[in-house]
């Protein structure tokens, strides 16, 4: 055993005064009394004493001197043999993952309140010279005390760790604790965690103790420098895995939900799974489960109104947070459409096609259509909203010049007809043109389009073999644009397939409906969710609201906007609102947004978290730590306080004087 501060052993000598004091004789005083009677008695507790027979009460001397021994010494701190003078660098690693909210049936503690009150235990044993770091292990590695050598910051920022609904990261933080601590003699981490990562069953491997920590893999659990904590014990639990839905793409108010349930229990389970759409029933399943058997299915229905499905899982188990999941159903609302056809066309195959497309509303008052038809008819303005030309007549209506009213220009110019133009060229990355084939088809009456550049972004869908540009689509704040220059009644296009897509996909486009799948994400999964709020090509900002009414910015580029891993389940709002904007604010804009707004739903499906049982630690990995978990010098003040209590026993009972 070494000490630390032997300078401190100096109040030692506290001890000299002590017994000086103790066997210094009694000067006796004059004093007066009324009788003989007395003088025996006062003499007897006066008297004089040899150093041999104020010895005689030993006990209290040696008990003073034991109490000034045992308070040196800890001042000097005294280290353990297996101590080292230098110090330590301890990096505690908390895994705050989904897993870790799980119930014990016995206590009623979840795992993370049991890791945490274990991590604070290990930062108090804190001694002079070494170092403490906190790293969480939830849907992302987060460094949330760097290394310092002040144990109460740590315990603190302990307490305030928060469950996350994340798979663990407990590999990526071990490998972010070993670059904290770079010295692998002084490097300490330890571990508090269920065991709940991929390939559990290694965590039972010895570590090999002759391998160079410094050398081997930045995220290997399995090593010298850990020292894995188990917490909490095996419980059962049901989980959804997979919720998933979309829309049907020949049923518009159909949709297919798949989802899947798993059971991790090791006895047999009987429940139900509760489908609800905006907390309207929709279905109830039975489910009979053995133990680790899957459930999986498909389930079909139809509704026009879109909103939030949501599956409930009614099983008592440990874990809640896996016994729901959502998923977002795009809504397929009423599209009232006004339709102006020009001189003696009747438009048959456009009319043909519109009452076909189911949600399609013919309307006569221009008010109350959320899209503009014109076929061979050219308005004196440009209707606020997305508008559709076919069979374009003439060039566009006159729109300012740079804001200017004074100077006009007209929207778009026709070039003269052509004869017999065949379609060369398609944009196939167009939502217009998904599933559609055009090329080689005939466009009677097709005509060039130039379009100024003042009205919007152009994007040229169709081409012919000379250059024409017949078919253009146009980005613009008021609403969409497409224009089509061909005459429907003399062109083979209705005859073929591919009109009545086309049209389908314009409804979708005008509305601002991807018609593509929109997933529920997984929690702790970095993703991409496409969202139309505008030109494409520019890069925006945008609001992310969690279900707790936090709220983030968020990138939005290419249609897509960029979300980092989510720590939470539940619905998140996006929206175009100012990233300032107070939280209920922002959420009650995101609610009433119907073209700049998006949900998404996020669940936890990571069948990893969700199974609970508690894997086999090695020995070596999962050992108690070691005695330096408490300095020497707190059980020298325990004993100090020990001997104060003994000597007053002592003296209670007449023992010492």
């Amino acid at each position: 055993m070494s000490l630390a501060s032997p300078d401190k052993l100096l109040w030692l000598l506290i001890a000299l005064p002590i017994i000086v004091f103790y066997i210094l004789k009694t000067r006796l005083r004059r004093r007066q009394v009324s009788t003989l009677l007395f003088w025996e008695q006062i003499f007897e507790q006066k008297r004089q004493r040899s150093l041999w027979q104020n010895l005689r009460h030993w006990v209290s001397l040696l008990l003073q001197l034991a109490f000034v021994a045992f308070v040196g010494f800890a001042l000097a701190d005294p280290l353990w043999n297996s101590q080292d003078d230098r110090g330590q660098d301890l990096i505690l690693v908390i895994d705050n993952s989904a897993s870790m909210g799980a119930v014990d049936p016995d206590t009623g503690e979840t795992r993370l309140s049991q890791a945490l009150s274990q991590a604070s235990d290990v930062a108090s044993t804190l001694r002079n010279g070494d170092n403490i770091a906190l790293i969480t292990a939830g849907t992302s590695v987060r460094v949330v005390v760097g290394m310092s050598d002040f144990a109460p910051t740590v315990v603190e920022a302990i307490e305030a760790v928060a469950l996350t609904d994340g798979p663990t990261k407990i590999h990526e933080a071990v490998g972010a604790a070993r670059r904290l601590a770079s010295d692998p003699e002084r490097r300490r981490i330890v571990v508090f965690t269920d065991g709940g990562v991929r390939g559990r069953d290694q965590l039972s491997e010895k570590p090999d103790r002759d391998e160079d920590t410094s050398s081997i893999g930045r995220e290997n659990l399995i090593a010298e420098d850990v020292r894995l904590i188990p917490i909490g014990t095996t419980a059962d639990n049901a989980a959804i895995t997979t919720f998933q839905v979309r829309r049907s793409t020949v049923d518009p108010i159909g949709y297919s939900l798949l989802v899947e349930v798993v059971n991790f229990s090791e006895e047999p389970l009987e429940t139900r799974l509760t489908l609800n759409l905006d907390e309207v029933l929709v279905d109830v399943i039975p489910l009979k489960l053995e133990p680790g058997e899957r459930f999986r299915k498909q389930v079909d229905s139809t509704s026009q109104s879109g909103g939030v499905l949501s599956g409930v899982l009614k099983v008592d188990d440990a874990l809640v947070v896996d016994n729901t999941a959502r998923a977002i159903l795009p809504d397929r609302p009423e599209i009232p459409v006004h339709l102006v056809i020009g001189g003696e066309n009747e438009s048959f195959y456009l009319n043909r096609i519109l009452e076909s497309i189911p949600l399609v509303r013919i309307v006569t008052d221009p008010a109350e259509a959320s899209l503009h038809i014109f076929a061979n008819a050219i308005p004196d303005s440009l209707p606020d909203g997305p508008v559709l030309f076919v069979d374009i007549p003439a060039d566009g209506p006159a729109i300012s010049v740079n804001g200017s009213d004074d100077a006009k220009q007209p929207a778009w110019q026709i070039g003269p007809a052509m004869e017999n133009p065949i379609i060369a060229k398609q944009e196939t990355s167009s939502p217009l043109l998904r599933h559609v084939q055009m090329q080689n088809v005939i466009l009677a009456g097709g005509r060039d389009i130039t379009v100024n550049e003042n009205l919007g972004t152009a994007n040229v869908l169709l081409e012919t073999a000379s250059g024409d540009k017949v078919c253009v689509s146009i980005e613009r704040e008021s609403g969409r644009i497409l224009l089509l220059a061909s005459d429907l009644d003399s062109s083979d296009l209705p005859l073929r397939i591919a009109f009545p897509v086309l049209m389908t996909n314009a409804m979708n486009w005008f509305m601002r409906e991807t018609g593509e799948i929109r997933p529920a994400l997984a929690t702790g999964i970095a993703s991409q969710v496409p969202w139309d709020v505008g030109d494409s090509e520019q890069t925006m900002l945008g609001t992310m609201i969690d279900p707790q009414g936090h709220s983030s910015p968020i990138t939005v580029q290419d249609g897509l906007a960029k979300l980092g891993a989510l720590p939470h389940v539940g619905v998140y709002q996006l929206t175009t609102d100012d990233t300032n904007a107070p939280n209920d604010t922002a959420i009650e804009a995101a609610a009433n947004t119907e073209t700049t707004g998006e949900r998404v739903a996020v669940n936890l499906t990571d069948e990893v978290e969700s199974d609970l049982r508690i894997p086999e630690f090695s020995d070596a990995s999962s050992a108690p730590l070691p005695p330096a978990s408490r300095s020497p010098w707190f059980y020298l003040v325990l004993a100090a306080c020990g001997l104060v209590i003994a000597e007053w026993a002592l003296f209670q009972r007449r023992v010492v004087a």
